[in-house]
């Protein structure tokens, strides 16, 4: 695969992932956290997918193939590289809704 259809393809999943976390975030925000657990599993499936194409061109150039850099790739390196930060947030986000809706629960009592 050249890099340009690898780049596309790590846009797409990353992408996706990103929009996906959104979601989980809406859904934790809402009190729906058996979905958002499912959003965040999905977007790790694809943050993985997008992983190991960028793994790819790494050990390609590492046996000496030589990748040839685009703002296309750059672009997709970008995306992979906020939607891992944003996993990292929102996860942490959701914890802190959890943790906030039991004091209040408890403070209700």
């Amino acid at each position: 695969m050249v890099n340009e259809q690898i780049s596309f393809e790590m846009i797409s999943k990353a992408g996706e992932a990103f929009s996906i976390l959104v979601k989980a975030l809406e859904h934790a925000r809402n009190g729906k956290l058996e979905l958002a657990e499912e959003n965040i599993k999905n977007s790790e499936i694809l943050m993985n997918e997008a992983h190991n194409l960028q793994t790819s061109l790494i050990v390609n150039e590492a046996n000496g193939v030589p990748n040839e850099f685009s703002v296309l790739l750059i672009h997709a390196q970008d995306t992979l590289m906020n939607t891992i930060l944003m996993s990292t947030i929102v996860k942490e986000m959701i914890l802190t809704f959890n943790t906030l809706r039991k004091e209040m629960v408890c403070n209700e009592q």
